[in-house]
């Protein structure tokens, strides 16, 4: 009887070590622009399920509870038996903490690891310049551009009627006339044909295609 106990303790200890060593997580970086990449560097166990999972789960959500953080994740990817890797993921479009949360199945299963980044809004050095501010319908419209060097690919600059509220890059995608993505340029031009109908527009500027913030605009009148 003794010695089945101590067995039991012993293997129970192993157990406990062999999980903290195997189940982890780290990021490339801490802080990243709304929509940019950011990857994620993962330990599993072996003894995980094929769909257990990763996740983007806003930071107030209660951790431990994987069914819980499953009805809250922006994002996943499913491990697919896979010990270590590396997966990345698009950083959400709104500013905030969030963490990559790990799960050792989907179906009702727990969460065996996280760590935290945060997403910030980078606006220093983002401009717009038109070459004049009244055209004719159907123009030519040339852009000069700068833009922070943290945003990623999906940066895009658009035509909304001056008559959208401001804020949203939701609400501009769903009115824009016209739009060029920035694909991590940091400066350069970028023309337009302005629009047909006699208005009054915008240029906006926007850091991610992904539920994003417009961060500047400039505007200009079709005669």
């Amino acid at each position: 009887m003794r010695t089945t106990l101590w067995v039991t303790l012993i293997c129970g200890a192993l157990l406990l070590i062999q999980c903290g060593q195997q189940a982890s997580l780290s990021v490339d970086k801490t802080i990243v622009a709304p929509g940019a990449e950011i990857t994620v560097t993962f330990t599993a166990g072996s003894g995980f399920k094929e769909n257990a999972w990763i996740g983007i789960i806003p930071s107030n959500i209660p951790h431990g509870k994987e069914s819980q953080n499953d009805e809250h994740d922006l994002v996943y990817k499913y491990l697919d038996n896979k010990t270590e890797g590396t997966f990345t993921f698009m950083a959400p479009g709104q500013a905030g903490s969030y963490d990559f949360r790990m799960h050792d199945t989907d179906a009702e299963g727990k969460e065996v690891a996280s760590v935290t980044f945060a997403v910030q809004v980078f606006k220093e050095g983002a401009t717009l310049k038109l070459d004049k501010e009244i055209y004719a319908p159907g123009e030519e419209i040339r852009v000069t551009f700068n833009a922070p060097g943290e945003w990623g690919a999906g940066a895009w600059i658009g035509i909304i009627p001056s008559d959208v509220p401001h804020g949203s890059e939701e609400e501009n995608d769903q009115h824009d006339i016209a739009y060029r993505y920035l694909e991590e340029k940091t400066t350069g031009l970028v023309t337009f044909s302005a629009p047909e109908e006699a208005g009054a527009y915008d240029i906006r500027m926007h850091d991610t295609d992904n539920s994003g913030n417009e961060i500047t605009s400039v505007s200009f009148e079709v005669k």
